[in-house]
């Protein structure tokens, strides 16, 4: 069986981190030229599925990132709407946090201001 036949199998598991690199680019050149065009085209077709294969994982980590971080946000927002744990932190018509300015300047809050 040959590489692109196992590689489509699955007996190359594609969620494991890719081993240490061993290779340097200048002695898969040079072991290229010791193969049939055949062989060559073989390996290009097998790296291009390849690199279409982390290109669609990673794009597919991208909207799943995406998603999560729109659902906790989505989540959160009942926690700042009135009744909500955040509300009174955040709502103009609450209560001063702090009993003075004096006491909020001592406090020792910085600002961005």
């Amino acid at each position: 069986m040959d590489f692109p036949q196992r590689y489509n199998d699955g007996w190359i598991a594609l969620s494991y981190p890719p081993p240490k690199k061993t290779v340097t680019k200048t002695e898969i050149l040079a072991a290229l030229k010791n193969l049939t065009a055949e062989e060559r085209l073989e390996i290009i077709e097998t790296a291009s599925r390849m690199m279409r294969d982390d290109i669609e994982q990673k794009a597919q980590r991208k909207a799943e990132k995406k998603r999560q971080l729109r659902a906790a946000a989505e989540a959160a927002v009942k926690d700042y709407m009135p009744g909500g744990a955040l509300h009174d932190l955040w709502s103009p018509d609450s209560e001063p946090y702090f009993e003075s300015e004096e006491e909020y300047l001592n406090a020792g809050i910085k600002t961005n201001a």
